[in-house]
């Protein structure tokens, strides 16, 4: 699981892709694996352009690309499909792409120029636009119509090569590479529209155990026990709401996943998503982000030189940790 042609092969096209971004001018930051939601914390103010720092991140694990919109200087239209019994109320408009066609029609002059054109897994496309100068350019939530959001400063999109639910982000046929500058009809569309909660934060806990309770159904008899014990792990970190003690039980949690992962039975970059998740429902890194990715690190490494398989004595370190 950890090191596969296929992830290899999956790990490569994106680190490809976020080298190419940050060619662009474009700053990313990783996402969980097979997901959209932020692996950092605090991905708006990490995320980057530098190459080496790129390298670390997409080369240890085949992590989804998010690009900072704020910091790239992007506005994206998230042209999306409607949800299962989700209608207009207009019979020309059945998804984001023609909710736009409709608005560019309804205002004199307004055309859709060309520009870097994302096609997404669930059938919408993300539009990218480079921001005005000095214009102060924000997130909307289908305020500007059906099935049709925008992330600026505060928000990001998924980038190209990333993969969710089995299926990539993939550039348009035929789509330009650059983005355009946003059209003043549409700028003056997006300021004037209603300010949404911000976008971008940590994924929804329910999601998470969802993800956590597939692990257990998923490989080998041997595979489902690693991945029971990480999610007991998880669950009682996630529990815990009183400030003492927690890094120490996120320290001890990614102790344990290590043992796990140094035997082979749970993918690294797995556990550290999920232990990041579940600090972060605890309340750790609040106001020290790193702090989380520090802890994790520390344990990580101590129990990957102690591997640990089914039916074996749990090794206690120093300190009397199991």
């Amino acid at each position: 699981m950890n090191n596969t042609p296929g992830t290899r092969a999956l790990r490569a096209r994106l680190l490809a892709s976020a080298h190419m971004y940050a060619a662009h001018g474009m700053y990313v930051h990783p996402l969980l694996v097979g997901a959209k939601e932020p692996r950092w914390l605090d991905w708006e103010a990490r995320a980057t352009r530098d190459p080496e720092v790129i390298e670390r991140t997409w080369g240890r694990a085949p992590f989804n690309i998010g690009v900072a919109c704020g910091p790239s200087g992007l506005v994206a239209l998230d042209l999306d499909v409607p949800h299962a019994g989700e209608v207009s109320g207009f019979p020309e408009i059945v998804d984001g792409m023609t909710m736009l066609d409709a608005l560019a029609a309804r205002t004199p002059g307004a055309h859709i120029m060309p520009t870097m054109t994302v096609l997404t897994p669930s059938g919408g496309r993300h539009l990218v636009y480079g921001a005005p100068a000095g214009v102060a350019v924000r997130n909307t939530a289908r305020t500007l119509g059906f099935c049709l959001d925008t992330r600026a400063a505060g928000g990001y999109i998924v980038g190209i090569g990333s993969v969710v639910d089995g299926a990539a982000y993939v550039l348009k046929d035929g789509s330009p590479t650059e983005p355009a500058v946003l059209p003043d009809w549409l700028l003056t569309l997006v300021t004037a529209a209603p300010r949404p909660p911000k976008a971008g934060g940590a994924p929804r806990r329910a999601d998470v155990v969802a993800r956590l309770q597939e692990l257990t159904r998923q490989g080998t008899r041997e595979e489902r026990w690693a991945a029971g014990i990480l999610r007991s792990e998880c669950d009682e970190l996630a529990a815990m709401k009183q400030p003492g003690g927690r890094n120490t039980r996120l320290n001890l949690a990614a102790y344990r996943a290590g043992q796990l992962v140094a035997a082979g039975l749970v993918d690294q970059a797995v556990a550290e998503e999920h232990l990041t998740e579940a600090a972060q429902a605890c309340g750790l890194g609040a106001d020290t982000p790193r702090e989380i990715e520090k802890t994790i690190r520390s344990g990580m490494t101590a129990g990957l030189s102690r591997p640990r398989r089914m039916g074996t004595t749990p090794v206690r370190r120093m300190g009397g940790a199991a």
